[in-house]
């Protein structure tokens, strides 16, 4: 999260922002798919068993199709 938001603010970007767009699952192991949002860019979701679980990965995944990191980096 924290080179998502470098790589935003190098580009006069505001903060990247996340969103949960989904919660399934019992209440005892829930699933989140979150989507990051960056102006001008299209969004990315990623899911995970915690909402932070699944912002890191929307953010690895944002990187890694900005070109940003390979896929094997994040």
């Amino acid at each position: 999260k924290t080179v998502l938001q470098e790589w935003a603010q190098a580009r006069g970007l505001p903060p990247p922002s996340y969103r949960e767009v989904i919660r399934s699952g019992p209440d005892h192991a829930p699933r989140f798919t979150v989507a990051v949002d960056l102006p001008g860019l299209k969004s990315e979701q990623a899911d995970g068993a915690s909402k932070q679980n699944a912002q890191k990965a929307a953010a690895a995944a944002f990187l890694v199709r900005e070109g940003v990191w390979k896929k094997d980096e994040s």
